[in-house]
């Protein structure tokens, strides 16, 4: 950047675009989707609010909430504004997507399967781009900006996806899910 080297090398998304994304596109987008990933401390309740353009395979993250120690009677309250939108969420926690549905919220467990991790990382990184405001979504953007492949023992990136300070990145595949299983079923149907 500026002739100076940045980053390490092993970063994942190398399609992101960092951006404010303005009201009046916001205004336009048709078909927002959610995700939630669970947690509660150290890590944190991670929501997202993106819209996804398929014809552009353009990604734009355009709101999120983080929540550390909040049970799932307070982030019922905290949610509110988006309980008619479709949430997809971590499957992990049946009692929690339970308790949101009781509550009336339109929300499902994603669908998760062997390689379904490596699969939608593969999948957001093979975007045209990824959007991100860093003014409304600071954490998804430092997620997303910061996360790198495995290393070896000798400090060697090596293919694989660390498990950590990942909880956005969860959140947008989570909201996501339906695409991403879509593609990997027409990709199990090629046959080689």
């Amino acid at each position: 950047y500026l002739g100076k080297v940045t980053g390490t090398g092993g970063n994942v998304f190398e399609n992101l675009e960092i951006r404010d994304i303005t009201d009046e596109e916001i205004k336009n987008f048709d078909r927002p989707k959610q995700g939630l990933d669970w947690g509660y401390y150290p890590d944190p309740t991670a929501f997202v609010r993106l819209q996804y353009n398929p014809s552009k395979m353009i990604i734009y993250i355009y709101e999120e909430v983080k929540r550390i120690k909040t049970g799932n009677e307070e982030l019922i309250e905290i949610l509110k504004e988006y309980k008619d939108t479709q949430t997809i969420a971590d499957n992990a926690e049946e009692k929690s997507i339970a308790f949101f549905r009781q509550n009336g919220y339109n929300i499902r467990a994603c669908v998760k399967g062997a390689g379904s991790v490596d699969f939608g990382l593969k999948w957001l990184a093979s975007r045209a781009k990824i959007v991100i405001d860093r003014k409304r979504c600071p954490e998804t953007a430092k997620e997303f900006e910061s996360y790198e492949y495995l290393k070896d023992k000798d400090g060697n990136f090596i293919s694989g996806y660390p498990d950590k300070d990942n909880h956005f990145i969860d959140a947008v595949r989570y909201a996501l899910n339906d695409e991403v299983m879509m593609s990997k079923s027409a990709v199990k149907k090629v046959r080689y």
